[in-house]
């Protein structure tokens, strides 16, 4: 069974905008909110039911994405995978597996045994859950018309809910001059990637930021939507050329706080260090122009966190690599070479590990915009 690549986009940002909606209703229910963040302590403390909690508005996400593409594209149920297991245990001692139902009811009767007898909640969140959603995902979708690729050949990685801490704090971060903000609900983003099994490379991306702009006046949170497209010679993505070409005299390279003083101090001799939460986020900012280049040298980040803007990111011209790998070569302006080097998403980096660690990506990352800025990270490295 073969798949339109324009329509496969069109799924996927309309159920990333549906998760992003997910997102924001708890961050703006009273009710769901304080299950969201209170911490009960004690005889008073439910042994899963609270802390889950957290846990289910990323599976919640996840498991609308899994329905969503499974409904519209049956043959694709089995390769899809995500951060978060779906199963649970309530109160009660009862195993709960969670998945989006037939029906608004049914999907409220299993949420409501996960959330211990709380309909209103179940009642909340199903009803999103339900929901149609189309977005317009802008220009660039005639360049997809008459491309294909077999179902079989596909896998899906999703981040539900990337910057889970971030969510849950529920700060409004403040934009730098730079336009990133280094923590804040900004930086939590839903991320869904596909890639090839076969060549384990990304090819469809999409990010949703549920809570990339506050409107003062409404009160209320506008999300932003980006995908990206690289399938054979076929490069489409919705950004703008403003944002994807800004040249600058020092590169704005992007790491974590808690990224080594070696790494640090290595580049800060040669480009301008900004630091922000997030994985999903700071490639997003190099994606968007705002940094040239986000550089972890750790293998903390996972498949699910890069598969999709590393699609977005070949879309544009750059691309996403291992840290220790491109310390370790000798570029000498090979395309092939580079393209060999792109992290892949079908296989474990550890397959001997156990849990998260086994999809990690093994070696830290490092994304880039253009050749010439991986050469410029190249040599600031050496």
């Amino acid at each position: 069974m073969k798949v339109g690549i324009a329509n496969l986009l069109k799924l996927l940002v309309n159920t990333a905008e549906k998760g992003a909606n997910v997102a924001r209703i708890i961050r703006s229910d009273a009710d769901l909110l304080n299950l969201l963040v209170e911490e009960k302590k004690g005889d008073s403390k439910n042994q899963r039911f609270v802390q889950d909690f957290k846990t289910l508005a990323d599976v919640l996400v996840q498991e609308i994405v899994r329905h969503d593409l499974s409904e519209e594209i049956p043959d694709i149920k089995g390769s899809i995978y995500g951060e978060e297991s779906n199963t649970f245990t309530n109160a009660l001692g009862e195993s709960i597996t969670v998945e989006i139902q037939s029906t608004k009811q049914q999907t409220t009767d299993l949420l409501s045994q996960v959330l211990d007898g709380n309909v209103r909640a179940a009642e909340l969140l199903a009803r999103e859950a339900h929901e149609s959603v189309v977005v317009d995902t802008g220009n660039g979708l005639e360049k997809l018309v008459g491309l294909e690729e077999d179902v079989e050949d596909l896998g899906v990685w999703i981040d539900p809910i990337d910057s889970t801490a971030q969510y849950i704090g529920g700060l409004q971060g403040t934009i730098e001059d730079c336009g990133i903000a280094s923590e804040g609900l900004q930086c939590v983003v839903v991320i869904i990637g596909v890639y090839n099994k076969h060549t384990g490379l990304p090819l469809v991306g999409v990010t949703n930021q549920p809570f990339a702009t506050y409107d003062a006046l409404s009160e209320r949170w506008i999300g932003e939507s980006m995908w990206g497209v690289c399938v054979g010679d076929t490069r489409v993505n919705s950004l703008s050329k403003e944002s994807i070409n800004n040249p600058r005299d020092k590169p704005i390279i992007l790491m974590s706080t808690s990224e080594s003083e070696d790494v640090q101090n290595t580049f800060r001799k040669k480009s301008s260090i900004h630091y922000a939460a997030g994985a999903g986020y700071k490639l997003l900012c190099a994606i968007q122009g705002l940094a040239d280049s986000y550089i972890l040298s750790k293998s903390s980040t996972y498949k699910w966190d890069a598969c999709g803007p590393h699609a977005i990111l070949l879309s544009i011209g750059g691309g996403l690599i291992s840290f220790k790998n491109l310390k370790d070569a000798d570029l000498q302006g090979s395309e092939t070479l580079v393209r060999d080097l792109q992290i892949r998403y079908h296989k474990a980096d550890r397959p001997g590990a156990s849990g998260a660690d086994k999809w990690c990506n093994d070696g830290g990352v490092v994304a880039y915009t253009s050749s010439a800025m991986l050469k410029t990270i190249k040599e600031i490295i050496v």
